[in-house]
């Protein structure tokens, strides 16, 4: 087995690591209660690599500009599945109309984000990141949101796998500002024989950032190795209770109910699907991967509402932008900004969000207006659905959004409002100083320290009582080898941490 297999199949970015010798105790941590830090709820985000074309996902059937600017690419209404007057939805979408008539779907038109960028890549991460388009951020929203049900991670890990991704190549969605939050893996049973009796190797690490970052990678894959004996005990203690369609994204989505039904408690999953980049022969493309969707989504539904799951699962659809409006000259759509998007599942409302799209009020290039920012999804999750606090989803998100009516009954918030933020360490990378940002609510006693990413404390930088307030302290670090750390602020028994590269 390739070393660069086994990370990959760990979860871990690419790289190589030596394994070997070191029983998994020498590098084991405590572990911390999985739902107990999460309510009990599951997010399931189901990303479609490429840019789905939202008008022919939600068609505005009476809309004769639809039709003119797509004279050979138009759903005729007749063919759209209705879902009110003036709206269908892709006749491959047609195993939604149950969903949607009992009141398990809610389709959101219009959303975007200000300036939006037509780029696969850099929309991407902004989808994943949560950022503005003009903003650079290098962990994910979901990462974030689990960093703080988890904030002693990696020191302290959860006992079952805090997010779980299926596939090869970790998304930048699960990145914290602690390192990645996810397991990724095909299949369980590949990987519990994977990772099954692996040790890691006894050779100390060098004294420099690279063997720091070596350090990191054995603790993280130790937690791996752990929770393979998890994870293929929950996919052996339960069996998918519908047939799925023989397509990778049906079988992404019966592990994924195969876990929540033998009770593994992870409260974050992600499966994707490919192909939606249709500038060429759009037609049949697009009606087999909304095909593909429909059928593994509506298995999905069905089969932990029989299993008896559903009442705390929601998914979640997404991709990095919609299609333009006008058709192209080759049988398909090139890059746009707003589309819908869907949310599945027992606990939401159901129904349509926003109208459909101005089609006479297109932007420079020939795309409509978004209506909501993807954001306000997102806040809407992390607190109706999830039982965040609003200063906490905040924290996540970086601002307050507002939130929208997706869900019938919101949960009622389970994690106490943190009344402070550590907002910034900068520069980072450095060498010998640094500059911290924190912020606190109300006058309390804090401990601003550098810790390893074994959870050691090295150095306390700021302790007693501060003033309500933003402060910032200067930071003289000139002993620390190179390496990866956690800046830590802890007040009133709670801790928000930072990942810092010292060089």
């Amino acid at each position: 087995m390739r070393r660069r297999d086994f990370l990959q199949n760990i979860g871990l970015v690419s790289g190589s690591l030596a394994l070997g010798n070191i029983p998994l105790r020498a590098f084991a941590h405590p572990m911390l209660p999985s739902f107990e830090q999460t309510n009990g709820k599951i997010l399931v985000l189901l990303q479609l690599n490429g840019g789905n074309d939202g008008l022919n996902t939600v068609i505005p059937f009476e809309d004769a500009t639809y039709y003119e600017k797509r004279p050979n690419l138009g759903i005729a209404k007749n063919n759209a599945v209705a879902i009110d007057s003036i709206t269908g939805l892709h006749p491959s979408l047609a195993p939604f109309r149950d969903l949607y008539e009992n009141g398990k779907l809610s389709v959101v038109r219009g959303v975007g984000y200000e300036n939006h960028n037509r780029s696969h890549f850099r929309s991407t991460d902004i989808w994943m990141s949560a950022s503005d388009a003009n903003q650079f951020i290098y962990d994910g929203w979901a990462g974030r949101y689990l960093h703080q049900m988890y904030p002693d991670f990696p020191a302290k890990a959860a006992d079952h796998p805090m997010a779980v991704q299926l596939g090869s190549v970790e998304s930048m969605v699960m990145q914290s500002p602690a390192g990645s939050m996810s397991v990724v893996f095909e299949n369980p049973n590949t990987f519990y024989q994977l990772v099954n009796g692996s040790k890691v190797d006894n050779d100390p690490p060098p004294n420099s950032l690279a063997g720091e970052e070596l350090k990191y990678l054995k603790q993280i894959a130790v937690q791996s190795i752990q929770y393979a004996n998890v994870i293929k005990t929950a996919a052996d203690q339960a069996q998918n209770a519908v047939t799925y369609p023989n397509t990778n994204l049906g079988r992404q989505l019966a592990i994924i109910a195969d876990l929540i039904a033998g009770g593994l408690q992870t409260p974050v999953y992600m499966a994707s699907i490919g192909g939606f980049d249709t500038h060429a022969n759009q037609l049949g493309n697009h009606a087999n991967l909304l095909k593909q969707v429909a059928d593994a989504v509506a298995a999905f539904q069905s089969d932990i509402d029989k299993q008896g799951k559903s009442e705390n699962v929601v998914m979640m659809t997404f991709s990095e932008f919609g299609r333009r409006l006008n058709e192209n000259g080759t049988a398909g759509t090139d890059h746009g900004t707003q589309a819908p998007l869907f949310v599945i599942g027992d606990p939401v409302k159901g129904g349509l969000l926003g109208t459909n799209p101005d089609l006479k009020n297109l932007d420079t290039r020939g795309d409509a207006f978004h209506q909501f920012d993807f954001r306000q999804i997102y806040t809407t999750i992390l607190q109706d659905h999830l039982g965040m606090a609003n200063e906490n989803a905040q924290a996540v998100l970086g601002r307050d959004f507002e939130k929208l009516d997706i869900f019938e009954k919101p949960t009622v918030s389970v994690d106490e409002v943190t009344p402070f933020a550590l907002t910034s360490v900068n520069p980072n990378p450095f060498s010998t100083a640094t500059t911290v940002s924190y912020e606190l609510a109300r006058s309390m006693n804090i401990k601003l320290s550098m810790i390893d990413m074994a959870g050691r404390e090295l150095s306390v930088i700021q302790e007693g009582r501060q003033p309500q307030g933003q402060h910032l302290k200067h930071c003289q670090m000139p002993n620390l080898r190179s390496g990866v750390y956690l800046m830590s602020l802890q007040a009133e028994g709670k801790r928000r941490s930072r990942r810092v590269v010292v060089l």
